[in-house]
């Protein structure tokens, strides 16, 4: 019995440490938000000093932490709106948060659940959703926080559902091992609808021998809803699946709108370098030729010894009347855009194909000779927000710098002295310089073939027989010795 209790009275020890453990990660985490609202209120005072507009002054402090933090902008952006709405809207939340008596996840509950609702309502709810979040978690109190919301006040809750509903998204970004996460806000009623059809689609559009589990079904759905078919295909293999005749019928899916770099050996099967899924980074070779099947492709040269680009070359291929206008030709906007792969800005994944393209040494309407010229080694990808920030550096109107570097590097220096200097992504998936060697025969398993292993696309087929011009036949061997192995097991 000694022993029982001595492990008792420990583990009520070591609760009660994580609990107080607990409560100082609290307060340090308002005091980290509260420190990244005076820096976006220093900030936005500097800049509208200066002559930048409402809307857009102290943005840049988001990415101003994000590399002081090595956080992403996103985070550090709602953080921000949080400090703001504790500053003006939600002082007992405010004072709860900075004692350590409720965590950032609760707090993140309250503002989110009180966003939009009228100050005298305000001012009589947040003090009990305050101090009712000291003992509940997240969702309970978020449930909890909306009947009040419902008891006080009915009629306002469908302006407060409008308000709501006006802030609906959809996101999807990078996981790991070429998955992506979905992200979404939709109304509670479309929601519900979306995940109703993905449950019938799941339960009934295939056989009871389909090897997938029931959440792996779902999101097939889901992508079948994107793709056009609308409907499942059983993947049971057995020739009288009752489902068959309805799988033949299924429409054809549509093909992937996605932009995916990769190097023409690898296409080509010569060799299982990654390619680059714009907005999503890395995937592997073999997943880069399944999309690649029947997409067009762009071939993009490597006018270097080390796969960057030379203002030389654009001299050479356009035109010099081409350089003197602002607007970049098709060819030289798809080569900029395909060498950097994202936008330029640190911490920033934003795809090449969505960016401005930005005049790295600035463009002179009045003289352009005399001015940045439009050419590949003059253009850098940038999402509009920092194409903002570039141009309010380049007047001196935010405290950034920005500084051009040989081989498309950029290097961001923030107001507060922090330096990173960025790389373009698109390179090192276009002209790898290490080699990755094929995988050989029965190494790793085919994913799910998309027609006959014979037939690998029109932009594969065409890039082999570029190939051909400069791969060696024992490679071109050995290649197809690959394939046949494979289509054999």
């Amino acid at each position: 019995m000694g022993e029982i209790a001595d492990d008792l009275l420990a583990a009520n020890a070591v609760v009660e440490r994580l609990r107080a453990v607990h409560s100082e990660i609290a307060a340090l985490q308002a005091e980290e938000v509260a420190l990244m609202t005076q820096l976006y209120r220093i900030r936005r005072a500097e800049q509208l000093e200066l002559g930048v507009g409402q809307l857009y002054a102290g943005e840049d402090a988001a990415t101003e932490i994000g590399m002081a933090l090595k956080v992403s902008q996103r985070s550090a952006d709602e953080l921000i709106g949080i400090g703001l709405g504790l500053e003006h809207r939600y002082p007992a939340t405010r004072e709860a948060f900075a004692a350590g008596r409720i965590d950032l996840s609760r707090v993140r509950a309250i503002s989110q659940t009180l966003t939009n609702v009228p100050e005298e309502l305000l001012e009589q709810l947040e003090p009990k959703v305050a101090a009712y979040g000291e003992k509940a978690d997240p969702a309970r109190l978020r449930r909890t926080a909306r009947r009040w919301l419902l008891e006080a006040d009915p009629e306002g809750q469908a302006l407060r559902r409008k308000a709501a509903e006006a802030d609906r998204y959809v996101d999807v970004r990078a996981a790991d091992n070429g998955t992506a996460v979905v992200d979404a806000v939709l109304p509670a009623a479309g929601g519900q609808t979306l995940y109703e059809r993905l449950r019938e689609m799941a339960s009934g559009q295939v056989c009871g021998k389909d090897p997938r589990t029931t959440a792996q079904r779902r999101a097939d759905a889901l992508v079948a809803l994107a793709d056009g078919t609308g409907r499942l295909t059983c993947q049971c293999g057995r020739a009288d699946c009752p489902r068959a005749a309805i799988d033949a019928a299924t429409p054809p899916a549509r093909k992937a709108l996605v932009q995916v770099g990769v190097s023409a050996e690898t296409l080509a099967g010569l060799r299982d370098n990654p390619a680059l899924l714009a907005g999503l980074g890395a995937i592997d070779a073999d997943l880069a030729r399944q999309v690649a099947r029947y997409a067009r492709f762009q071939l993009i040269g490597d006018t270097t010894e080390a796969g960057s680009t030379a203002s030389t070359t654009e001299i050479e291929t356009d035109c010099a009347a081409k350089e003197l206008q602002y607007r970049p030709s098709a060819r030289v906007a798809a080569r900029a855009r395909a060498l950097d792969g994202i936008c330029r800005a640190p911490g920033c994944q934003v795809p090449a194909a969505a960016t401005d393209l930005d005049h790295q040494d600035r463009f002179d309407h009045k003289d352009p000779e005399d001015g940045g010229r439009t050419t590949e080694s003059n253009l850098g990808a940038r999402c509009r927000r920092h194409h903002r920030l570039k141009t309010l550096a380049d007047n001196r109107r935010n405290g950034w710098q920005v500084f051009h570097h040989s081989d498309r590097r950029v290097e961001w220096r923030s107001p507060s002295g922090d330096s990173v200097i960025t790389g373009p992504e698109g390179v090192k998936y276009l002209f790898p310089r290490e080699w990755v060697p094929p995988v050989t025969a029965g190494g790793v398993p085919d994913a799910e073939p998309h027609g006959s292993v014979w037939d690998p696309g029109n932009a594969v087929n065409a890039m082999t027989e570029i190939l051909h011009v400069y791969a060696t036949p024992a490679q071109r061997r050995e290649q197809w010795a690959r394939m046949r192995a494979r289509h054999n097991m």
